[in-house]
């Protein structure tokens, strides 16, 4: 009797083990379940990070005088007579880059919609508002921190969703441009106050969300500024010039690179008002040519050689035949030329090979820019 109610007092015993040890262990699952969740929670409720708001005014600093010169008859209508401006806005500050987080981006034109035809930079279309005096401005949005490229501004609003893509600042850069749109453009001089140009707003997306969570609103105006129109009446006293030069040996030119046969020639140029003028010199044989050696033409029998423009002494490099302003090496003749101006330049052979002798021709095109 004893050994039976001492067996049964075990199997209670081992009962009463298992049934803690199986209560453990799902409470450790339990535990272990719960404190996942809480982490999980604490991550996400995190968002929104950027900070910032209110309204920023944001100026575009032009230079104070900006020389423009009116259209030759040859030019295309629609013609940049600026590089790019930009400046750059800090709009958010302590923003994370995860999944999700992004900048809604909205812009429109204070002054209302354009009716001016657009422009084809870098491949991208931009819409054209006037600024003054047939003379119109194109603009792009930018953030840099997001890796996207320029957005153009277009007509009614633009807006662009930017991804956030480091963490730290969110920058906005705004870039303009001044296009001339109008060939009766008249010359003189035009004082411009500062200009209201852009109502954007912009704000922050709660994490993986389409409500917007955080916002304000950017204005850009741009400084005060003077434009003056310049005439472009400058004409060539001679539209043609053949420069003649020497006969020369093969033994003259002992190794690649060497020169000879100097000749000097004159441009012949008048000016009846004041103009800075620029110069591009463009090889005919090869329009897109960047070198300071205009090739052969086709016609040419001799091999081995080819042509040189220099000015001060110095080759001048090729560009493509242009007018705009900061062409691929246009150069500056003189500031403010007026009257009959004679530019001396000198032309000479340059071995670029193996000699085969003959005659050789070259053709070299100049384009003026009154800027």
């Amino acid at each position: 009797m004893k050994s039976q109610n001492r067996k049964a007092k075990m199997k209670y015993i081992r009962h009463t083990l298992n049934t803690r040890i199986i209560y453990n262990i799902i409470f450790a699952i339990i535990f272990i379940t719960t404190f996942g969740i809480s982490t999980a929670h604490a991550d996400n409720s995190s968002y929104p990070n950027c900070t910032g708001g209110g309204t920023l005014n944001i100026t575009l600093n032009l230079p104070a005088t900006i020389n423009i010169a009116t259209l030759p008859a040859n030019t295309p209508t629609i013609t940049p007579v600026t590089d790019w401006f930009s400046v750059s806005a800090l709009s958010y500050t302590g923003c994370k880059a995860i999944s999700g987080n992004n900048i809604n981006y909205q812009a429109t034109l204070a002054g209302g919609g354009s009716t001016n035809p657009s422009y084809n930079d870098n491949g991208m279309s931009y819409d054209i508002y006037p600024f003054v005096s047939g003379i119109g401005i194109i603009m792009s949005v930018q953030n840099i921190e997001s890796g996207t490229g320029p957005v153009p501004l277009r007509n009614g609003y633009t807006r662009v969703n930017l991804p956030i893509t480091n963490n730290g600042n969110f920058n906005t850069i705004y870039r303009a441009r001044l296009i001339r749109y109008n060939l009766t453009t008249n010359s003189g001089e035009i004082n411009i106050p500062q200009t209201y140009l852009i109502n954007g707003a912009d704000w922050m997306y709660s994490y993986n969300s389409t409500t917007g969570a955080f916002s304000h609103v950017q204005r850009l105006y741009t400084s005060p500024t003077t434009i003056k129109i310049q005439t472009t009446s400058c004409t060539l006293n001679t539209s043609n010039i053949n420069v003649q030069l020497p006969n020369m040996l093969p033994s003259q030119f002992p190794s690649t690179g060497t020169t000879n046969g100097t000749t000097p020639f004159n441009i012949s140029i008048n000016c009846p008002s004041p103009v800075n003028t620029y110069m591009t010199i463009t090889d005919n044989s090869a329009p897109t040519s960047t070198s300071d050696i205009i090739s052969a033409t086709n016609d040419s029998s001799a091999q081995g050689l080819g042509i040189q423009i220099r000015k001060n002494g110095l080759p001048i490099s090729l560009g493509p035949d242009s007018s705009m302003a900061g062409n691929t090496n246009q150069f500056l003749i003189g500031n403010n030329m007026s009257g009959n101006q004679i530019i001396p330049m000198t032309a000479n052979y340059i071995r670029t090979s193996d000699i085969n002798v003959g005659t050789i021709r070259a053709i070299a095109t100049f384009t003026m820019s009154y800027q």
